[in-house]
């Protein structure tokens, strides 16, 4: 998984939920109140929605899938059912994609499949520790790194959210022949940590699909 890196709430959606409270008497919360069937209510999600994947470089929270309004849903890390008290924090809120559930329901994952999970040791998309927990190898799978504490946590989290799937092992095996690492040419160590550098910031405001993943296998070549 790729860090994210939260920016300051919107001002608009801190202004929504304060003239909510004014007019309520209430906490806002996002089913019902921010979330609505009503143009008001899609007019939030979909501005909510771009800012976030916009703050995420355009890839998902989870996997580091290339997405877009279309193929992504507000995520919300701890379960909105669950923690309805953060329900509406910024902090709690990332855009995750959609899955291959549409294709076969074994190959569902990110948000969809995390769905209500949760468990208290679970590592956040803003905790830098998930650049740590996690290990890409040249064939496109994710393994825990067993050398840290967190990583049965990571263990749990690949299986939970469905991070090692059929389709994303594929997407990430092309995207890591697509980059340097399978190259013919031989580069220097300088070279190298570059393109590692290259990947691991956004370009023109977005990251490379998969990016965190061509990373793990520069490193491994230095």
């Amino acid at each position: 998984m790729k860090r994210i890196i939260k920016q300051h709430s919107p001002q608009w959606f801190e202004t929504w939920k304060d003239i909510f409270r004014v007019n309520n008497g209430r906490e806002p919360h996002y089913k019902g109140d921010f979330s609505t069937d009503s143009i008001d209510g899609a007019n939030r999600r979909k501005r909510l929605k771009g800012q976030l994947i916009e703050e995420q470089g355009c890839i998902c929270c989870y996997c580091m899938k290339r997405i877009s309004q279309k193929n992504t849903h507000i995520e919300h890390f701890h379960p909105k059912d669950a923690f309805k008290e953060e329900d509406l924090i910024y902090e709690n809120l990332f855009a995750s994609c959609n899955g291959e559930g549409e294709i076969l329901e074994q190959d569902e994952h990110c948000g969809h499949r995390k769905d209500n999970w949760y468990r208290e040791d679970m590592i956040s998309p803003i905790d830098p520790e998930v650049e740590r927990m996690f290990k890409y190898s040249l064939n496109g799978h994710i393994t825990s790194r067993r050398d840290r504490s967190s990583s049965n946590i990571a263990q749990e989290m690949i299986e939970n959210f469905g991070l090692d799937t059929y389709h994303l092992v594929r997407s990430r095996r092309e995207a890591i022949e697509a980059s340097e690492v399978f190259d013919e040419e031989e580069y220097s160590p300088d070279e190298i940590r570059s393109f590692i550098e290259y990947y691991s910031e956004k370009d023109n405001g977005k990251y490379v699909p998969y990016c965190k993943a061509i990373v793990d296998c520069l490193q491994d070549i230095l």
